[in-house]
């Protein structure tokens, strides 16, 4: 029996999914250890929205796009929209991170989905997104879900870790989520649409890109990123 695009976009998001996802925090701890203001939560969670987390789900789309064009069995589609991603990736640190969360992921998406069209092709360290678009096009998972999803679960992971960080009503994190969320709604069909690696937004954030490197290397941190 075959799981239903929404049934999977519901496990995808779902903050118990043993990928590995509850030991980064979306940069919201390299924000605060190099000296961000927790009031500003709302505001660093935005502007990611907006920035980092847009260009994940453009190489997400993209990714699935390459898949359902029937990816060669190379890999070199795939390995074209990783690159993509790197070029508009600078930060070696967020980097990591993503490749991180992108082994546990994948991880799990052989083990559900082991003929997965495109999870061959995929090296041993993927980012995120690139695992996220393969299982997308594997589940007919459609191309604006998939952007809202691959942007609702970097931000909810920010203020999973948020909670630990600086201890608040939840309450509170689910607005920060739905507002941070909304904030990209405008953006969300132009991105559904990208096919080629070249259209994947190259969007920068340069502060938060700064604070990754420096909680890279400090001893003083609870989560990876």
């Amino acid at each position: 029996m075959t799981s239903s695009a929404g049934t999977v976009s519901l496990l995808l998001a779902d903050a118990r999914l043993p990928s590995g996802g509850h030991a980064h925090s979306a940069g919201l701890e390299p924000a605060l250890l190099g000296g961000m203001s927790p009031g500003s939560a709302a505001d660093f969670l935005a502007l990611r929205a907006r920035t980092t987390a847009l260009v994940d789900a453009g190489t997400a789309v993209a990714a699935m796009h390459a898949v359902l064009d029937g990816a060669g069995r190379d890999g070199s589609e795939l390995a074209a929209v990783e690159r993509a991603w790197s070029a508009r990736t600078p930060s070696r640190a967020m980097r990591d991170a993503s490749r991180d969360l992108g082994r546990g992921l994948l991880r799990l998406a052989r083990r559900i989905w082991p003929a997965a069209h495109g999870m061959d092709l995929l090296e041993e360290l993927p980012p995120r997104p690139l695992v996220l678009g393969v299982i997308a096009a594997e589940v007919g998972m459609g191309a604006e879900d998939l952007v809202r999803l691959s942007v609702y679960d970097d931000l909810a992971s920010g203020v999973a870790a948020l909670l630990k960080l600086d201890p608040r009503d939840p309450a509170d994190g689910v607005r920060l989520v739905l507002d941070s969320c909304a904030s990209i709604e405008q953006f969300v069909a132009s991105v559904a649409t990208i096919w080629s690696p070249d259209d994947i937004p190259s969007l920068s954030a340069p502060q938060a890109e700064a604070w990754a490197e420096l909680h890279a290397v400090t001893q003083r941190r609870l989560f990876r990123g």
